[in-house]
């Protein structure tokens, strides 16, 4: 199936990992710093979670070329969203795994319905002043994002879900305050870019979008996490 709406995938990955790379080689022969080395467990407070809305724009549709599968790109609420996080800190940095998972309100011309944001981040957080208990940090990572409009695809007099899957990276600046080595929190500006670029209908089959669409979110991130 390939649908038509009426940055390739392996460059992002190439880009984030080069960035990941300058990062971990800071690592090594450091000192000891004031935070605690270890495994960490973490949460991140996102308060107005929300899509530029550049293409989820409430009014365009993707249609299947050569078929008649419609997929709606609905508009989609601002929400608060809270993501769960695991890594492993070393003096100067850390790598992070996290997952969010959002129900938002969602509006296609006048009608109104429900739409599932999903996404598993892979970060990598570089800190300066690590024998201080205030850090600065940038993050840059790479994201499996995939959204789920209920009853967003149609085919003749079919109704189901429609899920748009893609890839993406992410940015973040801030700043980490340890009240003890072990108890980490954190306040950042996030930058997410995210590629959808293949999509599943009422069909079940996974198929290429043209063009393949775009979406930004930025957003105050605020974290807390302890290393054990």
């Amino acid at each position: 199936m390939t649908l038509s709406k009426t940055a390739p995938r392996m460059r992002t990955a190439v880009v984030t990992l080069c960035l990941l790379a300058v990062g971990s080689a800071a690592w090594a022969q450091e000192a000891p710093g004031f935070a605690k080395n270890g495994l960490f467990l973490g949460v991140t407070a996102v308060p107005e979670f929300t899509f530029d809305g550049l293409t989820f724009d409430g009014q365009s549709i993707y249609r299947e070329l050569g078929g008649d599968e419609i997929m709606i790109l609905p508009k989609l609420e601002t929400k608060s969203t809270i993501r769960g996080l695991v890594g492993y800190r070393v003096t100067r940095g850390s790598f992070e795994v996290g997952y969010e998972s959002l129900q938002m309100n969602a509006t296609f011309l006048d009608l109104s319905g429900e739409a599932s944001f999903h996404v598993f981040n892979f970060d990598e957080r570089i800190y300066a002043l690590t024998s201080k208990r205030v850090q600065p940090y940038g993050l840059a990572g790479f994201s499996l994002p995939w959204l789920t409009v209920k009853d967003g695809s149609f085919l003749h007099e079919r109704v189901g879900d429609g899920t748009y899957h893609g890839h993406g990276i992410n940015m973040e600046a801030g700043v980490t305050v340890f009240p003890v080595s072990r108890v980490g929190i954190s306040a950042g500006y996030r930058y997410r870019m995210m590629w959808f670029d293949t999509a599943t209908g009422v069909t079940n089959k996974r198929g290429d979008l043209h063009p393949k669409f775009r979406e930004t979110a930025a957003n105050l991130s605020i974290s807390a996490f302890v290393t054990f």
